[in-house]
């Protein structure tokens, strides 16, 4: 992942983090991302744009998965794999936060 941070006065910084492991699961890539930002330790900057990329991806079938004994973990990737199989037959909006959905009047 590579996250690149371009400020008001027009210049930039770059982070870069290789994941461990080939993922597609949520959890993993945000906290790569949270960390790449933690990296850069912005204190009041005047940021203009951030922009985070995924390099150097392969296809579901090629990943390989460590096995971890964490229930939470099992849990929250089969979750994952529901939303995405009803994202992907209903549209995008179908499942969401409930805190995102809007309050009927």
């Amino acid at each position: 992942m590579t996250l690149t941070v371009r400020y008001a006065d027009r210049s930039s910084t770059t982070r870069t983090r290789k994941l461990p492991e080939p993922t597609a699961h949520t959890r993993a890539l945000t906290s790569a991302a949270y960390e790449l930002h933690d990296r850069l330790a912005l204190q009041r900057a005047r940021v203009r744009s951030i922009a985070l990329r995924a390099d150097d991806l392969l296809d579901a079938e090629q990943a390989t998965r460590q096995l971890l004994f964490d229930p939470d973990d099992d849990k929250a990737r089969r979750i994952e794999a529901v939303t995405d199989r009803a994202r992907s037959g209903f549209g995008p909006e179908v499942v969401r936060p409930a805190a995102a959905t809007p309050r009927l009047a």
